[in-house]
């Protein structure tokens, strides 16, 4: 599904309305979503009073609608104007016209914030509430909220009711996620159409709660008239990415796949690498490392097939490991760095390595650091071969000099740039991670959990992302599916043992089960 910003679902409305769909008809169909989530929860109506806190714009229109559709189900609703309603806008305005006879039947009670009064107007609704729906402001806000609007907010965030937001959480930036002033902190977040970038970047995530997107009828070659090659990573791309399973296949068809990681100060990360490849499905994992780590991983995984490296006198690899591996192995992929250091003789081998491989490679950690300031060497060799790497921002600036801005629209932009050209794949480890393709595509992971920010959770990481290439469905499938299915195993996990005390073991034994709901969905639907 496309992520977009504000301004580009302005125009794609704009387009809609102008050619397509009355703005009319929009808003009833978005009411009507709103509507349908709100009913998962609190139908029948009958003992429900909601709160609606409108402003002036189409998303107050958005609002009426969801208020006359409750009171059509014989819910109580409380309409609370922060602006006259005369200054609405004119579609808006049209769906206040229709709740006239609502309003004599005393479904429908209405406070006018603006006038006199309004601090005791709104304690008063919300004491009465059980639920309160945002539509003060919408996706287009670029000022800072301040007066009325300001204590409003303020007073729905303290009332402690479930809270409702119509596109966006009012006072969120929907192309940065800034937070103009203050904002409303959502439980859920009903959007339009598309996901909006300022709901999956910090601080907005923060205050949208969980989302859903609604199809209010934006017609897809409206969409592609933007050009906007910006994506959610969700539960249905991974659908999408995840690798046909063939019941009759052998262990090699599944996918070999070389792992060179670990040292004798960091064993662990070799460990997690390897055992969440193969969670993936990955048929055989080969895990090459220091000699002295055998015993340490050959106890603790014996699924794993160790090969002893050369060491150095620090139990790192030593450069002379690349004549070890020639020849004695073949696999579909590799992954390289979790663990290794940036021993002199163990850079050495590192570089030589990627040089030589002929198949799909995936750098992490210290087979980043490997290529510190040599950037331009890294893009060279995938000339010939995919390479994936998975760097946070300290290591990607050590790779390629660059400070990675905040800004969520110049990050995504920045992150494409590096990659144009060449055969790199790009995932870039943050809160959102984002993905960015050489084909000048991106992705942004929706399903980020707090708990992954956990020692050894990167080495997880690389093994799900190797595991899946491995299985031969290319570069761009495999980050993708990788990060979801990381992410997704994290908040399995936290469900399990808590989100303040996971380790990243615990995200990689959820690996199976969080894999398992989208064999569950392929095999019932």
């Amino acid at each position: 599904m496309h992520l977009v910003t504000g301004e580009e679902m302005k125009r794609l409305d704009e387009a809609t309305i102008s050619h397509i769909v009355p703005g009319l008809t929009l808003m009833e169909r978005a009411g009507q979503g709103v509507f349908e989530a709100i009913a998962e929860y609190f139908d029948p109506f009958e003992d429900c009073v909601t709160s609606i806190f409108l402003g002036g714009g189409n998303n107050a229109g958005d609002g009426l609608v969801v208020g006359r559709l409750i009171a059509e189900r014989g819910g109580q609703v409380i309409l609370n104007y922060c602006k006259d309603p005369k200054n609405l806008s004119p579609d808006a305005f049209k769906n206040y016209v229709r709740l006239k006879g609502f309003r004599k039947s005393g479904t429908i009670e209405e406070n006018f914030l603006y006038l006199a009064d309004w601090e005791q107007k709104v304690r008063s609704a919300l004491e009465e509430s059980d639920l309160i729906i945002d539509a003060l402001f919408g996706i287009g806000i670029t000022k800072p909220v301040t007066g009325l609007f300001a204590q409003v907010i303020e007073m729905i965030n303290r009332s402690g009711l479930l809270t409702l937001s119509v596109d966006i959480p009012s006072g969120v930036n929907g192309s940065t996620g800034e937070i103009m002033g203050t904002a409303v902190r959502a439980d859920l977040t009903v959007t339009m159409a598309l996901p909006k970038i300022g709901l999956f970047f910090y601080p907005g995530k923060e205050y949208a709660g969980g989302f859903r997107v609604i199809d209010i009828g934006i017609p897809e070659t409206v969409i592609e008239s933007e050009r906007i090659d910006r994506h959610i990573l969700d539960f249905e791309q991974a659908l999408e990415d995840l690798p046909e399973y063939d019941p009759a296949s052998h262990k090699f068809a599944r996918g070999a796949l070389l792992i060179v990681a670990g040292s004798r100060r960091y064993a662990g990360a070799a460990h997690l690498a390897s055992v969440s490849a193969l969670r993936t499905g990955c048929g055989i994992v080969y895990l090459a490392g220091p000699a002295s780590m055998r015993p340490i991983i050959q106890s603790a995984v014996p699924e794993v097939i160790f090969i002893e490296l050369p060491e150095t006198d620090a139990g790192t690899v030593h450069s002379s490991a690349l004549e070890t591996l020639a020849g004695e192995l073949r696999f579909d992929a590799a992954a390289i760095g979790p663990g290794l250091t940036t021993d002199a003789e163990t850079v050495r081998f590192v570089r030589e390595f990627v040089r030589r491989a002929e198949v799909p490679v995936l750098l992490d950690a210290d087979g980043i650091n490997a290529f510190q300031g040599a950037y331009d060497e890294l893009k060279a060799l995938s000339g010939s071969k995919e390479i994936i790497i998975s760097p946070h921002s300290g290591e990607l600036k050590r790779l390629t000099g660059e400070e990675i801005v905040s800004a969520p629209l110049e990050r995504i932009e920045r992150l494409c740039a590096l990659v144009e050209g060449t055969n790199v794949t790009l995932v870039h480890k943050g809160a959102p991670t984002v993905i960015a393709h050489p084909t000048g595509r991106s992705d942004v992971n929706v399903a980020g959990h707090p708990g992954q920010a956990t020692a050894g959770s990167g080495d997880v990481l690389t093994g799900a992302i190797a595991g899946f290439l491995a299985q031969g469905i290319g570069a761009a499938a495999a980050a993708r599916l990788g990060v979801y299915l990381h992410s997704r195993a994290a908040m399995i996990a936290a469900e399990e043992v808590g989100e303040r005390g996971m380790i990243a073991g615990d995200c990689m034994e959820a690996l199976p089960l969080a894999l398992q709901d989208l064999e569950e969905e392929i095999k019932y639907g």
